[in-house]
C-alpha cells in the first residue's frame, strides 16, 4: 500500500517504461513520487497508466535519441510547475535469441552496421540527451535544494561478456551470439553513469545505474536452464525483484550513493 500524495512529493522521468520491465520500475518509485511521466516511443498498455489511483502517469511519445523531442518535452513538463526529482533510464534494445536481430546478424563477422548505428543512437546517445535534459531542468529551477536522482539501468553485460553458449543455434545449426552492440551500449551507460555522477556531484545531483541480469520473462525450459547454469544462485532474476532495488536507489536511504553500478544478477558475473 503505497501512501498519499500529501505523503509524497515531486515527479519522476522514466524512459522505455512501456517495456516488458516498466511495470516494476513504476512500482519501484510509487511510493517516492506523485506523478511519472514516460517518454517512450510506444504507447503504455492501460493496467500502465492506471498503475495506482494515488500515481498520476503521463505520457509522452517521442525518440529520445531525438534532440528536438527530447527539448519540447522537458519544455512541456517545465509548464506543469511540478519539481521533477528523478530520472530513470530504462529505454533499451535488447533483442531475445529469437528475434531476428540474433537469428540472422548475430556474428561478429556479420555485423548489421544499420542496426549497429541504430542501437547506439536509440539508446546511448538517447540516454545521454535526456540526462542533459533533466540537468538543464534543474538548473533552471528554483528548488535547487532537494536531492534529485538520475538512474540508469545497465545489465550484467556491462561488466562481463556474454555467455553465448546458453542461446543455441539457429534454423541453421549455426551458434547464436548476443549482438555486439548490445555489450557496447551497455558498458556505455556504466561509463555515462560515472562521468555524469562527478560532473553532477555539486549540483545536488547523485548517479547511479542498476544493472540486473536476465530477467524471467516466460522463457522455453531449455534457455533458463542453459541460463540458470551461469548464475551462482541457480536461477533468473524475477522481475518482481527488482521494485525494492529501485525504490532505494530512488530514495533519499541512498543519499550518499553515487557514481556506482549496482549489480544484481545472482553472483553472475562474479563467477
Amino acid at each position: 500500500m503505497i501512501g498519499s500524495n500529501m505523503e509524497r512529493k515531486g515527479a519522476a522521468i522514466v524512459t522505455g517504461a512501456s517495456g516488458f520491465l516498466g511495470k516494476f520500475i513504476l512500482q519501484g518509485i510509487e511510493k517516492n513520487v506523485k506523478r511519472v511521466y514516460i517518454f517512450d516511443k510506444v504507447k503504455p498498455e492501460k493496467d500502465l497508466i492506471n498503475l495506482s489511483e494515488d500515481l498520476d502517469v503521463i505520457f509522452h511519445e517521442l525518440d529520445i535519441s531525438n534532440e528536438k523531442d527530447v527539448q519540447n518535452a522537458f519544455n512541456e513538463i517545465s509548464k506543469d510547475n511540478i519539481n521533477v526529482n528523478i530520472l530513470i533510464n530504462g529505454a533499451a534494445k535488447n533483442p531475445t535469441y529469437e528475434e531476428k536481430e540474433m537469428q540472422l546478424s548475430s556474428k561478429f563477422e556479420e555485423l548489421d552496421v544499420k542496426q549497429f548505428n541504430e542501437s547506439v543512437s536509440d539508446i546511448l546517445l538517447g540516454t545521454t540527451l535526456v540526462c542533459r535534459g533533466f540537468i538543464k531542468l534543474h538548473d533552471q529551477s528554483e528548488q535547487k535544494t532537494e536531492d534529485k536522482i538520475i538512474l540508469n539501468i545497465g545489465s550484467d553485460l556491462s561488466v562481463i561478456a556474454p555467455d553465448n553458449r546458453i542461446y543455441g543455434k539457429d534454423s541453421n545449426n549455426e551458434p547464436i551470439h548476443k549482438p555486439i552492440e548490445y555489450s557496447i551500449v551497455k558498458h556505455g551507460i556504466v561509463g555515462l553513469t560515472k562521468y555524469l555522477s562527478i560532473y553532477c556531484a555539486n549540483k545536488g545531483i547523485r548517479v547511479n545505474c542498476l544493472s540486473p541480469t536476465g530477467v524471467y520473462n516466460n522463457q522455453d525450459k531449455t534457455f533458463l536452464e542453459n541460463f540458470s547454469e551461469t548464475v551462482p544462485m541457480g536461477r533468473m532474476l524475477q522481475p518482481e525483484e527488482i521494485i525494492g532495488h529501485i525504490s532505494f536507489l530512488t530514495s533519499n536511504a541512498s543519499s550518499f550513493l553515487t557514481g556506482q553500478n549496482i549489480i544484481v544478477d545472482g553472483g553472475r558475473s562474479v563467477w
